[in-house]
């Protein structure tokens, strides 16, 4: 974001805990912000709130539980390309596409995740980001990290250049943007993306199947990462 001001990985308090609605939207949307993380010895922590099942739902050779079981695979494999090994990774497994209905799940889940290294910095997908399931993270994650007293609150996009309109970007005063120069992780934020090869043309007996965008992935790796750092007051879901 023009004149933005500039995002310092190592003033984020940790640990640092990403939450995911879905498997590759921390590659996507903070890749850059984690490989550097990593790479300074940060504690990062992620936590992946839906199974990822619904990308694909009339693939012969990934039925749901084969699909889910791959993508969590993908999913651990890329963080650990950006720095982040399995063992500090926590998935919900909560169903793709129904997160409108998990909200009590979602908040449960977090919390008790977050118990275990209480977050310094929660990275989160933005409250009008335009998916449902990422709209739909939004409260829970917020009211999980209230019982951890001066969390920073950093939002964090996937859709909003490509499908948001004027109405889903951030307002004036709701939230203070940040930029990030990630160029120095591109190559592990790359790889990071790479990993999920089920959302790039792997599965290919599923007419009604998901394919990440060419221009999702080029703007993902062009250089620059924009966050939404949350304000004392919140943001409504």
């Amino acid at each position: 974001m023009k004149g933005a001001p500039t995002l310092t990985p190592a003033t984020l308090p940790d640990p640092v805990w990403v939450a995911a609605p879905h498997p590759d939207d921390e590659a996507l949307g903070c890749g850059g912000l984690i490989a550097a993380l990593g790479a300074a010895g940060r504690e990062v922590w992620a936590l992946l709130l839906s199974d990822g099942g619904l990308s694909h739902p009339s693939s012969p050779s990934h039925p749901r539980e084969r699909l889910a079981a791959a993508r969590l695979a993908e999913w651990r494999e890329g963080l650990a390309e950006l720095g982040v090994p399995a063992v500090r990774t926590r998935a919900l497994g909560l169903p793709d596409g129904e997160l409108h209905a998990c909200a009590g799940a979602i908040a449960g889940g977090a919390r008790a995740a977050f118990r275990e290294a209480p977050p310094g910095t929660l990275l989160l997908p933005w409250a009008r980001d335009p998916h449902p399931d990422h709209r739909a993270a939004w409260a829970p994650l917020l009211e999980a990290a209230r019982a951890f007293p001066a969390v920073r609150r950093l939002a964090y996009t996937v859709w909003l250049e490509e499908r948001g309109d004027s109405a889903d970007h951030p307002r004036p005063g709701e939230t203070l943007p940040l930029t990030l120069d990630v160029r120095p992780w591109l190559a592990p934020k790359r790889r990071a993306i790479l990993a999920h090869r089920t959302q790039l043309g792997l599965i290919a007996d599923d007419p009604r199947g998901f394919t990440l965008p060419v221009t999702l992935v080029e703007r993902a790796l062009g250089g620059t990462e924009t966050y939404h750092e949350v304000l004392p007051q919140e943001v409504p879901a």
